[in-house]
């Protein structure tokens, strides 16, 4: 695993999110939400989440596709790290951490009633997650937009996510 741990994280987020790693971690960004999501993930996900960077870096430098590093992260490798990077997705998009094995439980024949249960990381994760600019909205009762902006149209989604496709 890299001496750096973040950069391999948010390279993973950027293609388990579908964000560029450049809007997920804007260069001198005083946010401190990405790494809350990588100390999140860390703590919870243990020896399942060094096991996630190591099969992402040996992808890397096997010159995997991003479609065949998904199916060694999503299939190959087992449900525990299925479930983490599930976990991480989700975390950058609601700024909540939902525990992978409460993920797996719902994946089941007969899931649990009613919604799974998670963890708000921060009031930041949660405001900033991108599921607000993915939707092209703000979380209610916050808005980092000027008055009026609501008069205009927005901007394209690829403004947003830094995606093409």
């Amino acid at each position: 695993m890299a001496s750096d741990p973040m950069t391999p994280f948010v390279n993973l987020s950027a293609l388990l999110t579908g964000i560029t790693a450049a809007k997920l971690v804007p260069p001198l960004s005083p946010s401190t939400v990405p790494q809350q999501i990588f100390d999140t993930a860390k703590t919870n996900g243990g020896a399942t989440f060094d096991q996630l960077l190591t099969i992402y870096a040996d992808a890397v430098a096997q010159r995997m596709t991003d479609a065949q590093i998904a199916n060694q992260v999503f299939v190959a490798n087992g449900p525990d790290v299925r479930y983490l990077a599930r976990s991480i997705m989700l975390a950058w998009y609601l700024g909540s951490w939902y525990d992978p094995k409460v993920l797996q439980a719902y994946d089941s024949p007969k899931p649990p009633p009613g919604p799974p249960s998670s963890v708000v990381i921060s009031s930041d994760a949660y405001t900033q997650g991108w599921v607000w600019n993915v939707a092209q909205a703000h979380a209610m009762g916050y808005s980092n937009f000027t008055f009026g902006y609501w008069a205009k149209n927005p901007p394209a989604l690829s403004d947003f996510t830094g995606a093409t496709s």
